[in-house]
């Protein structure tokens, strides 16, 4: 049986984009993963909207919080995750069916802890392609400074046994920077990251 692959999805003011954006992920050719919807008291409709969407797939999991941050949603995220990858998707935007796939087959045949995508779709300037590298943590966080990997946390995928065994949360403390830190702490305890370059998320 495949591995299980969390998805978490902070959820705060995106009701006009979390349909398309869960649509997405349930519609994966990857079929064991679990949809982890963290509502951070978001004062719109996605509340609402996420409750509707768990009723019509046993996948989802939702999670309502008061508002404390996108840091505290996706540690609220991680905190009940079970799958041996975990991946993260903003709500407002959306990924190819073939999204989960991908990752999973760069990790294990890399046998890397992490994969980090170089690519995504901008609408403009679109780069993609099947070419993929492995480098060590070093030289991705050297990368990560530079620009040449996109210093977010989408657009990448984590073992999570790293993740707890390391203690490796997200600092509910800082408003800006969150997911650079997050990348840079959990770099600091794998030796090598498999880069992607297929614009697999939007």
């Amino acid at each position: 049986m495949k591995k299980l692959v969390s998805v978490i999805v902070p959820v705060y003011n995106v009701e006009k984009y979390i349909d398309k954006c869960v649509e997405s992920l349930l519609n994966q050719d990857y079929k064991n993963i679990e949809v982890i919807l963290v509502d951070d008291g978001t004062p719109d409709r996605s509340g609402d909207i996420i409750d509707r969407l768990k009723e019509e797939d046993h996948r989802i999991v939702v999670i309502h919080q008061e508002n404390h941050g996108v840091s505290s949603a996706r540690n609220a995220g991680m905190a009940v995750a079970s799958g041996e990858y975990i991946t993260f998707v903003d709500g407002d935007d959306w990924v190819d069916a073939n999204y989960v796939t991908y990752f999973v087959d760069l990790l294990e045949k890399s046998s890397c802890d992490v994969v980090m995508n170089k690519n995504n779709y901008s609408g403009c300037n679109d780069i993609s392609n099947n070419n993929f590298s492995v480098i060590s943590a070093e030289k991705a966080i050297e990368w990560i400074y530079l620009g040449d990997l996109f210093v977010a946390v989408w657009n990448k995928m984590y073992r999570r046994s790293v993740l707890e065994e390391n203690y490796i949360k997200f600092n509910e403390k800082i408003w800006y920077g969150e997911g650079m830190l997050f990348n840079v702490e959990f770099l600091q305890h794998v030796n090598s990251v498999a880069v992607g370059e297929s614009a697999v998320y939007h």
